[in-house]
Formats: structure tokens, sequence, C-alpha cells
């Protein structure tokens, strides 16, 4: 009997043992069941915030794009009826100068004297191919040179572009 009573005893000790050990199982099972849960919802919800404020800021972007697309055709257009019109005249102002290598003020004094400038109606396509500051020729001299010794240059350079109707 004293060994029925032991084995109860330990057969209670480890029903108990088992039931504390599967409690703290089921104890931890349910805390990373809650973890795991909490993640889920939580990267539900920031990813669907976040989405939603991606598509509002993509779509107030493509509104201003869609504006500013809608300005440039107009602007183009305004730009096309100007540059249709008959009565345009395209003009550029060129300088025509000379350039020596040469220590003598003297001929630097002519150069800088000799210097002039000529209003040239022009091609609209020359006129847009162009630009103020452009240099067209800076061509040596070279029948100068043969000549009489002289080391200089021609130099035709853009000063001024503009552009007038016929009328005026």
């Amino acid at each position: 009997m004293g060994t029925a009573k032991y084995n109860k005893c330990t057969f209670l000790v480890y029903i108990t043992d088992t039931f504390v050990i599967l409690q703290k199982e089921k104890e931890t099972t349910m805390k990373r069941f809650a973890l795991i849960m909490a993640t889920l919802i939580s990267t539900v919800l920031l990813a669907g915030c976040s989405n939603l404020d991606l598509e509002l800021e993509r779509n107030q972007l493509q509104s201003e794009v869609e504006t500013l697309r809608a300005e440039v055709n107009d602007l183009q257009k305004k730009r096309d009826e100007l540059i249709q019109k008959d009565d345009i005249v395209y003009v550029i102002e060129l300088e025509i100068s000379q350039s020596h290598f040469t220590l003598d003020l003297e001929d630097h004094l002519k150069d800088s004297m000799n210097k002039i400038t000529i209003p040239i109606q022009v091609s609209e396509e020359y006129y847009y191919s162009i630009e103020v500051g452009d240099t067209l020729s800076n061509e040596f001299r070279v029948g100068s040179f043969i000549f009489t010794g002289d080391i200089g240059s021609w130099n035709i350079e853009v000063i001024d572009k503009q552009t007038a109707s016929k009328s005026e």
C-alpha cells in the first residue's frame, strides 16, 4: 500500500509538473502568437498608411505635371504663332575688328578705332542657331603676313540679336 501511495504521489507530482510545463509552453506560445499578431497588424497598418500617403503625393505630382505640360503647350503655341508671322525680321548685329600681335601702341589704338558694327538680316534658322558672344570668324590674315610681315587676324563676333516687325 505504501508503494501505491508513492506511485499515486509520484503520479500526481508528474501530472502537476507536466501541467505546469504545458501551462508555461502555452503562455510562451500565446506570447509568441500575440507578438506575431501585433507585428502583422502593425505592418499592415503602417504599410497601408504609407501607401495612401505615397498615392496622394503621386496624384498631386501628376496633376502638377499635367498643369505644367498645359502651360508649355500654350507657350509653344504662342511662340509658333509669333514665328510663323511673315512680318517678323530677324536681325543680328556683328562687330568686325582686326587684332595685331604687336607691342606697338599705335597699332592697338588703330585696331580699336577701326571696329565697326553692322546689323544684318538673317533667316530664322540661322538666328536661332547662334548666340550673342559667338565668334563667327577669327582668321589669320595670310596676305598681310606675306606682304608686310604683320601678324594679325579678323574677328567677327555676334554682339546683339533682335527681332522686329517689317512695319517698324
